[in-house]
């Protein structure tokens, strides 16, 4: 029998409030009151979907680390690590930001594998105004068997205003991104650097390909990096499905020294997509099978999250 092996796993969460009303967050959608009807036990049901679903990426042994996108704050992350199939083994890495939906991004990792040695938050500005609010990057640091790994954990601004309107957006990230990564690779060219998250851009957007310098191929420079999710995405493969097409917005990115440098490397130079048919759902009127989101609008469906977890393995 095949050893289970060490995952690195990236998963949206949509929209993952409890059910307390936080008078600094935009949260009224999600109260008992509200106007998604949002009760403990649709909360409990949320809570028990995540965990099957990130138990369902490998049953033998969790993802040993996992960055979070949409969660509302520490509360729900200790719900979600409380379950049994946690183990009690995980802790969590999460600062608040000024998003203006009081959604932010976490790193869960198992305590037993993973030692925490630094982390911050990095504010994104557009040109420096500090009106401008958005999730904050996450950056943790940390310790894997020997090997010192820098995570990065995104959620980038959406479209929802119209993808060119809001491109500068997602470029100011990119571009706080890759000044914090520069600082790391200027001080060790060999480092170990994994990006992952919810960009709201695909492979081929500028922001990832140019202003991060993430690249679609394997012969990247010391200061490029290596767009895991660019095969998938080329495959037209997708990690959530809206306005009739596949996309590729979830992705993992890492630098030369987790592709061809010594100690953990990534196996094998790509992400998979975590398709598994319980977190999803056919959709008999476009005749394809859908992530089974937990709302669509404020119609309930009871899915664990409309986006579908993305994954590496350590070699």
């Amino acid at each position: 029998m095949q050893e289970p092996k060490e995952i690195i796993a990236f998963y949206n969460l949509e929209n993952f409030f409890d059910t307390k009303d936080d008078p600094h967050k935009n949260d009224n959608d999600y109260l008992p009151h509200g106007s998604n009807h949002w009760t403990e036990n649709r909360y409990l049901g949320k809570v028990e979907g995540i965990t099957a679903a990130i138990e369902s990426i490998q049953p033998e042994k969790l993802p040993i680390v996992i960055g979070v996108a949409e969660i509302e704050n520490s509360t729900v992350l200790k719900d979600l690590i409380y379950q049994p199939a946690f183990k009690g083994e995980y802790k969590y890495v999460h600062f608040d930001s000024p998003d203006r939906r009081g959604i932010d991004v976490a790193l869960l990792y198992n305590q037993n594998l993973v030692q925490i040695l630094e982390s911050e938050k990095i504010p994104v500005r557009i040109n420096g105004n500090s009106h401008f609010a958005t999730r904050d990057i996450l950056y943790v640091k940390a310790k894997i068997k020997q090997d010192n790994v820098h995570f990065f954990v995104n959620h980038w601004p959406s479209r929802g205003e119209g993808i060119m309107a809001s491109n500068p957006k997602r470029v100011a990230a990119a571009e706080c991104l890759h000044n914090k990564a520069k600082q790391i690779l200027n001080q060790d060219k060999e480092a170990k650097i994994l990006i992952m998250g919810d960009f709201n851009d695909l492979p081929v957007s500028k922001s990832i390909s140019k202003h991060l310098q993430a690249k679609a191929h394997k012969n990247i420079t010391e200061q490029q990096f290596y767009n895991l999710a660019a095969i998938p995405y080329q495959k037209k493969m997708g990690s959530l499905f809206a306005k009739k097409h596949w996309l590729m917005f979830d992705q993992i990115i890492i630098s030369k020294g987790l592709l061809t440098g010594k100690g953990i490397r990534i196996s094998a130079p790509r992400l998979t997509i975590h398709g598994d048919r319980s977190l999803l759902y056919f959709d008999q009127q476009a005749g394809i099978y859908k992530p089974n989101r937990t709302y669509t609008y404020h119609t309930y469906h009871g899915g664990a999250s409309d986006h579908l977890p993305v994954y590496v393995a350590l070699d």
